[in-house]
């Protein structure tokens, strides 16, 4: 599996608070619910650090699964007395990260406040001859085979302290012979067929795959600045992070 990705604060006013990591048969998507600057999150630490602490740590038990070394001093195993999802591996992978980033600052934060820092979830696992994957809330997974694109996204609950919102995620399997690419985008990257519907989802997959994962967000951005003030596509913000990773498999 090859992976390749781009990234892209949509504001200079704050940081880039998606977050993209991959390593040998493994690859994370995260994209932190960015809340008007200014709302008390209860948290010092803000939604950046949340996304990216919670995708390392993701990533880092997805490895495990796969047998491989995790890094250094991060957890791997549920903590104890940790959610435990049925047989769905991602989504217990996904609750016990959940736990673990919790347990790093609930001395600190207030993890009760209903704004406390959270993340849209997308993860990809090569195991053997079979690829799973995971979608918590509504960033977008293509998965692209010899029957065409097939779309999957959901809406809320999104990751945030409590580990029991793993068992929303929308999870599966797909044999690697009947993958060529799989695309994972946040929300800021698939504006061009969700929410402006410029182009179609095929289109997204072709430009992503042929020019690149930073061409198909450069195009968003050259879309964006033709309608600045959101007349066309009401918008909360201008310009939103965007992230697109593109999985090829030979």
């Amino acid at each position: 599996m090859r992976v390749e990705w781009a990234t892209d604060q949509g504001s200079p006013e704050r940081a880039n608070e998606d977050f993209v990591a991959a390593a040998a048969g493994a690859v994370v998507v995260l994209d932190g619910c960015g809340l008007p600057l200014g709302t008390d999150l209860g948290c010092a630490h803000g939604t950046a650090w949340y996304a990216r602490s919670l995708g390392t740590r993701l990533l880092a038990r997805l490895l495990d699964g796969l047998g491989g070394a995790p890094p250094a001093g991060r957890p791997v195993g549920p903590p104890e007395g940790a959610h435990r999802p049925g047989n769905r591996p991602l989504v217990a992978r996904l609750a016990g990260a959940i736990s673990d980033v919790a347990a790093s600052h609930r001395a600190t934060c207030d993890l009760t406040v209903s704004a406390t820092p959270a993340a849209t979830v997308l993860a990809l696992r090569l195991r053997g001859d079979q690829v799973d994957y995971l979608v918590l809330a509504d960033s977008t997974l293509l998965l692209d085979g010899p029957g065409g694109l097939t779309r999957v996204t959901a809406g809320a609950p999104f990751a945030a302290a409590d580990p029991a919102v793993a068992d929303a995620a929308i999870t599966g399997t797909v044999p690697v012979r009947e993958l060529r690419r799989v695309f994972l985008l946040t929300d800021g990257a698939a504006r061009l067929a969700d929410r402006f519907q410029v182009i179609s989802w095929d289109a997204v997959a072709e430009l992503a795959a042929g020019s690149g994962p930073a061409a198909l967000i450069a195009r968003t951005r050259e879309t964006e600045r033709t309608d600045p003030h959101g007349v066309r596509w009401p918008r909360g913000k201008p310009h939103d992070d965007a992230t697109v990773a593109v999985c090829a498999f030979d």
